[in-house]
């Protein structure tokens, strides 16, 4: 079964959403992996750094998505998801006023299992301040694997640093190995770890240092589950 997902990853805090309006999305070959997509393209909007966090874990039908702020006076927040990371639409709103913690919020999006097993769920957060101005947050990609080792992946670039962040949601103790290549094939980052049962981010330091072009983001999960990602840094 295959998935490939074409991920735009822009390292800036601050991007006006007009330079992205007429992105139009590369060409790839299609790369094998254990689960089961047509390619998809994603867009991925930031226009300044508000959050410290944002991922998004697997439950029995839903993914709970948890993200925090650390600048900006936000009214509310909506949630947008999209299936193919260009049209988006939303699923619902978060009041300031429902914080867990200080600064710290969740959704809960339930879907069909039918609808997580044939996509990728691609997630971003508008957020609204209080003078009306409105700021998007960078994409998630969160996918649902299900299966005796793994629950759910999801990725994102780190909000702060700008380095890559992997979530991997075990159903067991498992061994994670994260590689980044270039798009010739070369080998640029491995990094292999032993992972404990629930929720374990890995942040795939110094990927902030990539040059402009294009990348290849490979998960894999006791050399079974893959999920493989294409990266371009503009």
């Amino acid at each position: 079964m295959k998935r490939i997902i074409q991920f735009s990853l822009y390292l800036l805090l601050v991007l006006p959403a007009s330079l992205l309006a007429n992105t139009h999305p590369l060409s790839l070959k299609e790369i094998p992996d254990t689960s089961s997509n047509n390619i998809s393209n994603s867009k991925s909007l930031t226009l300044r750094g508000s959050l410290s966090a944002f991922n998004a874990s697997y439950g029995r039908n839903y993914f709970e998505l948890n993200w925090s702020t650390i600048a900006g006076e936000f009214d509310h927040y909506i949630i947008e998801r999209s299936l193919d990371g260009e049209k988006f639409e939303t699923i619902g709103t978060v009041n300031n006023k429902a914080a867990v913690n200080e600064g710290q919020f969740n959704f809960r999006d339930h879907f069909r299992t039918a609808i997580a097993l044939n996509n990728d769920f691609y997630y971003r957060l508008k957020q609204v301040e209080a003078d009306g101005t409105i700021v998007y947050s960078k994409v998630l990609i969160a996918r649902m694997f299900n299966t005796k080792s793994l629950a759910s992946l999801s990725v994102t670039p780190d909000p702060l640093a700008n380095d890559i962040l992997v979530n991997v949601q075990l159903n067991e103790n498992s061994y994670v190995m994260m590689k980044v290549k270039d798009e010739k094939g070369n080998l640029l980052l491995k990094e292999g770890q032993k992972a404990e049962f629930g929720a374990n981010t890995y942040t795939l330091e110094g990927t902030h240092n990539l040059h402009p072009g294009l990348y290849i983001l490979e998960v894999t999960v006791n050399s079974k589950e893959h999920m493989i990602m294409k990266l371009s840094k503009g």
